[in-house]
């Protein structure tokens, strides 16, 4: 019996090895694809590989130029999807009895869904415990999500809706590449870094495919 409870425990986040292969071929071409079409290459078709559809800061992102200078290990990790839901609702609820207060105190009532940088920002310090209690149960779907950032809660953030169709049940497994990109862009004579991160979230529900995870007008992490 004792066997049979650790082995539930270790369901709730189990990183899975890194891989020293080469990046699959398929992630390749979504990053190629994508980077080709912010650079005016074979068309728009490569930035509706943003996960959650084309954003705003990809339809005006301009590239005269790209290179792929590096990328990190492959991070995957698989857990359990109630484990998750439950840690997340706790969150929101911490995030919306913060808001309450402020609300209280004369500001406008809002909620986590529809939020301003400014308000995200206000959210880290009351949710920050339970944020790093998440991110260090699952500590790559908390990178997916963003989660201890003010881009977490950001109501444009295609992954909490995404979690939201998962399922309440079963497990989930995600996967992570990150490249690093040296670009440089229409109007600015200076090269500038930027991450970009493939990803895919599979559940018994629902499954991605692989694909470009946004940045936001408010940071490009």
């Amino acid at each position: 019996m004792r066997l049979c409870f650790a082995s539930l425990f270790l369901l709730a986040a189990l990183p899975m090895p890194a891989s020293a292969d080469e990046t699959p071929p398929e992630v390749m071409d979504v990053a190629t694809k994508y980077l080709n079409a912010l650079a005016g290459q074979g068309g728009d078709s490569g930035k509706e590989l943003l996960l959650g559809g084309v954003s705003m800061e990809a339809e005006l992102l301009q590239l005269t130029s790209f290179e792929i200078r590096s990328r990190d290990p492959v991070r995957k990790e698989q857990g359990s999807l109630a484990t998750v839901k439950r840690q997340v609702r706790e969150l929101d609820a911490l995030a919306n009895h913060a808001l309450d207060k402020v609300a209280a105190a004369g500001g406008s009532g809002e909620t986590v869904g529809a939020l301003t940088r400014e308000q995200a920002t206000k959210l880290l310090k009351p949710t920050q415990e339970k944020a790093l209690q998440f991110e260090k149960t699952f500590p790559v779907l908390a990178y997916v999500l963003r989660m201890n950032k003010e881009i977490y809660w950001h109501p444009l953030n295609p992954m909490r809706k995404i979690l939201a169709q998962a399922g309440d049940a079963g497990t989930y497994t995600v996967v992570v590449y990150r490249f690093v990109i040296e670009s440089r862009e229409s109007g600015s004579a200076a090269p500038r870094q930027w991450p970009l991160r493939v990803v895919r979230f599979r559940t018994d529900k629902i499954d991605t495919g692989w694909k470009v995870l946004p940045a936001s007008d408010w940071s490009i992490e």
